[in-house]
């Protein structure tokens, strides 16, 4: 198998990855457990220190670790599994802090990242895949439901108009499709979900930590508890004063007017009002 070591990540000030002839060492390091980090299992200690004729023991006061190092550039390193030596440095880079093992994994404290092709195409072969999918369900959505599921993402589409909502949402969906696919499609109680992010939204329903409140009475100790009090049979009274409450269909229908409303309105206002008689003036009398 052949891995790329490639350094990532632009100096900011300097607005290059590296200087000529200027290098970066990756090396061994100390854990917070006080033992020296080798990203090697005793078994590839014993299994490569064999093959290599070197006492890979992770010890601080091993010469080897204390001399060992990975010099890099601004070149690509390959490493061939196959050589011992290199798989080695593939094992040690694996599980450095300063190395991530593929492009999309998040790590705030990489400055360098492992590509096996083979792997990095299944992984974005996956990625592409559920994005394809959250698309399809996006395109399904009317406007009512995108402002649903933005208020579960925690946005507040209440003064959005339908264009900017869909927008919104659309730059959710194609950086979160998994996330979009969890909480709203694959979801059965994203209606019910929707209506507690709204009450707490209104302080309908009040929050506190992990406690649901509705007036004096507790009616949750978490999310799942909340949704299940309000789903239960003997319950739907306060459902209902919740949802009046809210008054959700209002809030639902916001800039979504039609053309013939819009156009009716404005000819209600512009119709001319029907003129009304003065009252006739109390004549002075004379005394």
């Amino acid at each position: 198998m052949q891995v790329i070591l490639r350094p990532i990540g632009w100096n900011k000030w300097s607005g290059i990855l590296r200087y000529k002839n200027c290098f970066d060492d990756l090396g061994p390091y100390l854990t917070r457990s006080g033992s020296m980090y080798t990203g090697l299992t005793l078994e590839d200690e014993e299994r490569l220190g064999a093959q290599l004729g070197i006492d890979l023991s992770r010890s601080s006061t091993n010469p080897f670790w204390i001399n060992f190092r990975i010099r890099t550039s601004v070149n690509d390193i390959i490493l061939d599994t196959s050589d011992p030596f290199d798989e080695l440095k593939y094992l040690f880079c694996k599980g450095h802090k300063r190395v991530k093992n593929s492009l999309l994994e998040q790590k705030a404290t990489a400055d360098f990242v492992l590509i096996n092709r083979d792997e990095e195409a299944k992984v974005e072969n996956v990625f592409n895949r559920t994005k394809r999918d959250a698309i399809m369900e996006f395109s399904k959505l009317t406007p009512t439901e995108i402002r649903k599921c933005l208020r579960l993402f925690g946005y507040n589409a209440e003064s959005m108009s339908s264009e900017v909502a869909e927008n919104k949402l659309y730059t959710f969906v194609e950086a979160n499709p998994k996330k979009f696919l969890d909480r709203w499609v694959n979801n059965k109680s994203r209606e019910i979900e929707t209506l507690i992010e709204v009450a707490v939204a209104k302080n309908i329903i009040r929050k506190n930590k992990n406690i649901y409140t509705y007036g004096s009475d507790v009616i949750g100790s978490s999310l799942d508890d909340t949704i299940a009090f309000l789903n239960s049979p003997n319950n739907q009274d306060i459902r209902l004063a919740i949802m009046n409450a809210c008054d959700t269909k209002d809030y639902y229908v916001v800039g979504e007017a039609s053309e013939e409303d819009i156009a009716e309105s404005l000819q209600q206002a512009e119709a001319p009002k029907p003129k009304t008689k003065a009252k006739p003036k109390k004549e002075e009398v004379d005394e």
